[in-house]
């Protein structure tokens, strides 16, 4: 069987599209990582929320409970996000990262948004752990009865 120079152009441009194709997807994913995470050092105009307090209340509303011994937490980054700017706090499970599984925390307004095992995009493999024991942070508890209640 020969080939036509017809049948080999054809050929060509079935080849071309797939490659394109192909590099296309590619081009989606490169500024996408990259570009977060410079824009993540931008300074928020927010002030730093009280961030360890927050996640140490979000932990215990989690339908899936997170396990507080030997955790370890990141300092909050300002983000951009589909759900608007927020701050992202990173936690860690192990200590050693062996084995760790990266939670990552989004605050709006001194309020946890939203909450989920981490994904690539979040960074949390990226970021500086401290130790973070849930049990000493203090966390405000609601009296019983209003002061102006007690006041009367």
């Amino acid at each position: 069987m020969q080939t036509t120079p017809r049948r080999h152009a054809g050929l060509l441009a079935i080849g071309l599209a797939a490659v394109a194709i192909g590099l296309g997807g590619c081009s989606l994913s490169g500024p996408f990582f990259d570009d977060s995470y410079e824009k993540a050092r931008v300074l928020s105009p927010e002030p730093v929320p009280p961030y360890r307090k927050l996640v140490a209340v979000a932990m215990k509303e989690l339908s899936t409970p997170i396990e507080a011994a030997g955790l370890s937490i990141s300092e909050p980054r300002w983000i951009e996000r589909i759900g608007g700017p927020a701050w992202i706090v990173c936690l860690r499970s192990d200590p050693k990262a062996v084995h760790a599984v990266y939670y990552a925390f989004f605050i709006q307004k001194e309020k946890v948004t939203d909450s989920r095992t981490a994904i690539g995009t979040d960074r949390c493999v990226h970021q500086e752990f401290v130790p973070f024991d849930v049990a000493a942070v203090p966390i405000d508890k609601p009296t019983a009865e209003p002061a102006s209640a007690r006041a009367r």
